[in-house]
């Protein structure tokens, strides 16, 4: 077998193995952000739960002057804008990590 001709076998063997292994990744890919979305859901949850139970303390509470109870109030929008800010973060990163793997997918010749 010449040089030319093992180059060619062995590209095309890493061919044949290309599709597949992309197809691995994209499941691995899709199990991850899977994962992740279920997480932060909870997360999420139990954050604005907990959120909501400390302003309705703040609020009725007639011993926390007004300064405090603005500033609960300012710090409740800050965790929320943290958590979309946050998810909005990571949606973008699977996505490229999406688009990398398309990028790699085998052209198909017609």
């Amino acid at each position: 077998m010449t040089t030319s001709t093992a180059a060619s076998t062995t590209k095309s063997a890493s061919r044949a193995w290309r599709g597949p292994m992309i197809d691995a990744n994209r499941r691995a890919l899709d199990f991850q952000k899977r994962a992740f979305d279920t997480t932060f859901d909870m997360m999420a949850q139990m954050q604005e739960r907990r959120e909501e139970a400390i302003v309705e303390w703040v609020e009725k509470s007639e011993r926390i002057p007004a300064e405090a109870k603005s500033l609960v109030q300012e710090w409740t929008r800050l965790f929320q804008d943290g958590r979309s800010s946050y998810r909005a973060a990571v949606d973008s990163s699977f996505g490229l990590a999406n688009s990398y793997l398309d990028s790699l997918a085998p052209q198909t010749t017609e």
